[in-house]
């Protein structure tokens, strides 16, 4: 079955200032992964994951590690997962998993480890969790980082979307400041949406029309001769809107993966993405990880141990042996030369000294 993919936006407002935080919901069969934009400790992502009904990603299930291998080309930052080193262990590098154990569902399940990269190979002994980033590199880092976002599992398609967003203000419902549904609570009031709408991420208390799945009823106000609306990146057949797969439009320089309503580009290994859709060469001020070839062996730089000044002895000592040997050779080739015409004076000289021949 084709995984698809979702483009929804999480918004939470405070203070009259917008907090936008983006996720992206990956699903397939029932079952989904959301990639979600927060610098939050590894605490504070798997908390973020159950508030949405879910957990942190584990890949212990056909579906889960099908539908990772979709979107891990993806992958442009570093993202927490549910792997943990318990605490008071050390890591052990001859072990699969290194000794790090799933967070959720079973720990008996086996993983394929051959396809795991490692970042490092140093063991550990504090308490470390595993984040993922471009290239499917397996970094070990401290619980306490915080690394660009968190991969959640779960089996919400909405799990992206907050059907309620809080506004802190003075301001109340009697003045529509919603677009659509408004709700008076302490301290402000909450802007929600029509089913078949989201909040729209320019202003979330408006709403834009969204559709979760590859099909969706289109929206017609009006009777069956007026014209009905679809939301962006689908197109209206039959009073349904269906999903424009813009991969198939060539619409990436390199990689794509087609979403619900959007697409997503990527780029291969040696190459950055550049105005979203375009890929150009990697240069040395970038992500050392986005140029270097990953590698199963140990890749920790050695210096060498002997040092410097002899080798600078050694040629200082080639160069004037070189010399030498220059100045040697010009001066045979001038007394070579200068003897030849001495022998060459004495065979003119000769006929002088002997009359009678």
């Amino acid at each position: 079955m084709a995984v698809l993919l979702s483009v929804l936006f999480l918004l939470s407002v405070e203070s009259g200032f917008g907090l936008k935080q983006t996720c992206l919901p990956v699903c397939s069969e029932g079952d989904c992964i959301t990639m979600n934009w927060a610098k939050v400790d590894f605490d504070a992502a798997e908390e973020a994951c159950r508030r949405r009904n879910g957990e942190l990603l584990t890949l212990q299930s056909e579906t889960h590690q099908r539908i990772f291998k979709t979107m891990a080309e993806a992958l442009q930052e570093s993202f927490w997962i549910g792997l943990r080193l318990s605490a008071g262990s050390c890591s052990s590098l001859s072990e699969p998993l290194r000794g790090y154990m799933w967070t959720s569902g079973s720990t008996n399940r086996t993983f394929n480890s051959s396809l795991m990269i490692w970042e490092d190979s140093l063991k550990v002994c504090s308490p470390h969790c595993i984040s993922l980033s471009e290239h499917q590199i397996w970094t070990e880092r401290p619980c306490s980082d915080k690394p660009d976002g968190f991969l959640c599992r779960t089996e919400e398609k909405n799990a992206c979307w907050e059907p309620e967003i809080f506004f802190k203000s003075s301001t109340t419902c009697k003045s529509a400041p919603c677009e659509q549904t408004c709700k008076n609570t302490k301290g402000g009031f909450k802007c929600s949406c029509f089913k078949g709408y989201i909040p729209d991420s320019s202003d979330p208390r408006r709403c834009r029309l969204h559709c979760p799945q590859k099909k969706c009823s289109a929206i017609c106000p009006g009777s069956s001769e007026d014209a009905c609306f679809c939301a962006d990146g689908f197109v209206e057949n039959e009073r349904m809107c269906e999903d424009i797969d813009e991969c198939e439009m060539d619409r990436c320089q390199q990689g794509c993966v087609n979403t619900f309503g959007s697409f997503l580009c990527f780029c291969k290994m040696g190459f950055v993405l550049k105005d979203e859709v375009n890929c150009i060469a990697a240069t040395k001020s970038e992500d050392s990880a986005e140029l270097m070839t990953p590698t199963y062996k140990n890749t920790t730089l050695r210096v060498s141990s002997v040092p410097a000044v002899p080798f600078l002895w050694i040629w200082i000592v080639a160069a004037v042996t070189l010399v030498a040997s220059v100045l040697l050779i010009r001066l045979y080739v001038v007394r070579r030369q200068k003897r030849r015409e001495q022998s060459s004076n004495q065979q003119r000289a000769a006929p002088a000294d002997h009359p009678d021949c």
